[in-house]
């Protein structure tokens, strides 16, 4: 990493937790102005603020609060702080890859704090384009996707504590399950869905969430690469078993651009993966292990767009 690009991620880190520091102060702060009318030969004053389209006032009588102005002076102070530092993002932003520094500073933090769990997804391409020098395409996305088995085994962390100073608030899907936002990026935790499966989150109390189960998820842990970086590493499933995981999710996806991405993604790999003599055995030979309907989707994907793969 060049010494100018990895300025700028610390940089861009730094603003981050900066904007939610700020924020946070800013939410124990009171709203609005203070007022004054004269009345006579006494002034009177007021505490004003906006909730919507309305504007409530408060009257203080003759003598203000001195803590209030105060309190209310900080805030001003803040709030201006927040304008300067949004600017200092938005110059970053423009030179480098957020998602890809959002998502590295998550992953360190949850390494750090001993979380066991692997990243999955859509953003496990730009990982392994970066690591393995495949030429994979440019994948924009907004989820970042965390696999979690339940029961868990790990250590015990708050993560809605550990995600709040790179500005995420916790939210909540349709099934009880906990995501995590910071307006742009979505982090989602799913674990592998067990027996005849279930509409219901699981709750995993150690990490103080709810993950949603789905099928096909358990394949993700056959084969795994542990990527390092500097200061700490962290699990991804192998290429050739998120390729077969793509093509099989792809054909259970109701939305037509969800399944359109997953065999971009899928095939994408697979090109990849059949330009190399050994990563070509490791795929086939991970195919003859999967239950005898997967391996049919799977190869007849293959056969389909890859035909001279199965010769």
């Amino acid at each position: 990493m060049s010494v100018i690009k990895k300025t700028l991620k610390e940089n861009y880190i730094f603003f981050v937790r900066e904007l939610s520091r700020i924020d946070e102060e800013i939410k124990a702060l009171p709203p609005g102005s203070i007022s004054l009318k004269k009345i006579g030969t006494t002034t009177y004053y007021y505490h004003q603020w906006r909730e919507g389209r309305r504007v409530r006032s408060v009257s203080m009588g003759a003598n203000p609060s001195a803590d209030l102005a105060e309190k209310i002076n900080r805030r001003k102070s803040l709030e201006q702080q927040r304008k300067n530092v949004l600017g200092e993002i938005s110059v970053i932003a423009r030179a480098v890859n957020t998602l890809q520094i959002t998502a590295d500073e998550i992953i360190r933090v949850f390494s750090e704090n001993k979380i066991n769990v692997m990243l999955i997804g859509s953003y496990c391409l730009p990982v392994i384009r970066e690591h393995l020098k495949f030429n994979l395409p440019t994948i924009k996305t907004q989820d970042i996707d965390f696999l979690v088995k339940t029961p868990y085994k790990g250590n015990k962390v708050d993560v809605e504590q550990l995600l709040k100073p790179l500005g995420f608030s916790i939210g909540f899907n349709p099934d009880g399950s906990t995501y995590f936002t910071n307006g742009l990026y979505k982090v989602e935790f799913l674990t592998p869905e067990k027996g005849r499966g279930s509409d219901r989150a699981v709750t995993v109390d150690s990490l103080k969430i709810k993950v949603t189960p789905l099928r096909y998820l358990q394949m993700l842990y056959d084969h795994q690469m542990i990527i390092k970086e500097e200061g700490y590493s962290y699990p991804i499933p192998s290429p050739w078993v998120l390729a077969c995981h793509k093509i099989l999710i792809s054909e259970r996806r109701k939305s037509s651009g969800k399944r359109d991405k997953d065999i971009l993604q899928a095939n994408a790999l697979l090109r990849e993966l059949l330009r190399k003599k050994d990563l070509t055995e490791k795929l086939f030979s991970y195919i003859k292990t999967l239950p005898p309907k997967w391996r049919k989707v799977i190869k007849d994907h293959t056969a389909a767009q890859f035909p001279e793969s199965l010769t």
